[in-house]
C-alpha cells in the first residue's frame, strides 16, 4: 500500500519542501542612533518631572496656597517683608482651584506626549521620530519672533540649541527613513524572485 504525500501526485511539494505556504521575512528596523537615545532619554525624564508637577497642582486644588507658600519660606528661611516673596504670596491668593485644575491637565497632557515621544524613540518605534521631528519643529517659528521682538542672551541661545536639534533630527530621521524604504524593496524583490524563478533565469 502507497503511503500519500505531501503536494499530491508524485511528491511535488509547490509551497516549499513542507507543503506549507512560506512566512515573507520581516523587514528589520535599523537600530536607533546613540544621538536619538540620547533624545529619547531626556524626554522620558522631562515627562516624568511633569507628570509629578501635574499631581502637584492637583494635590494643591484643595489647599490654601498662601499658607502652603508661607510653610516653604520658613523652611527655606527666605524673609516674608523680601519684595518678590511678598509679590508671590499676593498672587498666589488669587489662584482658583478652577486654575490649578486648568495647570494640571495641561501639564498632565504635555508629561504624556513627551513620555510617549521618550518611550517610543526609546524602543525604535518609527511614528516616535516623525513625532519628535514634529513637535521640535513647531515651535521654532514662535521662538524666533519672540527672539526678534525682545532678544537676550537666553533666547538666543535656546534658540539655536532648538535649530540645531531639530536639523539633526530631521537628517537622521530623513536616512532611517530612506533605509527602511530601500530595505522593503529589496524584501519584496527578494520574494518576489522567489515566488517567480522562471523570470530572473
Amino acid at each position: 500500500m502507497d503511503t500519500p504525500t505531501l503536494g499530491g501526485e508524485g511528491g511535488a511539494a509547490p509551497q516549499g519542501t513542507t507543503g506549507l505556504p512560506e512566512v515573507p521575512t520581516p523587514v528589520m528596523e535599523p537600530k536607533a542612533p546613540i544621538g536619538l537615545r540620547l533624545i529619547a532619554a531626556m524626554k522620558i525624564l522631562k515627562g516624568a518631572a511633569l507628570a509629578g508637577l501635574a499631581l502637584g497642582f492637583f494635590d494643591l486644588i484643595h489647599r490654601d496656597l498662601t499658607a502652603v507658600a508661607r510653610h516653604f519660606v520658613q523652611v527655606f528661611r527666605i524673609s516674608p517683608e523680601n519684595h518678590y516673596v511678598e509679590l508671590a504670596l499676593t498672587k498666589l491668593g488669587v489662584v482658583d482651584p478652577k486654575t490649578l485644575r486648568q495647570l494640571g491637565v495641561l501639564t498632565a497632557f504635555d508629561g504624556s506626549v513627551q513620555l510617549m515621544e521618550g518611550l517610543g524613540l526609546w524602543f525604535g518605534a518609527w511614528w516616535a521620530e516623525y513625532l519628535v521631528v514634529i513637535s521640535t519643529g513647531i515651535f521654532i517659528p514662535k521662538e524666533a519672533l519672540a527672539t526678534y521682538a525682545h532678544p537676550t542672551g537666553v533666547r538666543a541661545t535656546i534658540l539655536v540649541l532648538n535649530v540645531a536639534m531639530f536639523v539633526y533630527v530631521a537628517q537622521l530621521v530623513f536616512k532611517r527613513h530612506m533605509a527602511r524604504l530601500a530595505a522593503r524593496k529589496a524584501a519584496a524583490a527578494k520574494r518576489h524572485a522567489e515566488e517567480h524563478p522562471s523570470l530572473g533565469a
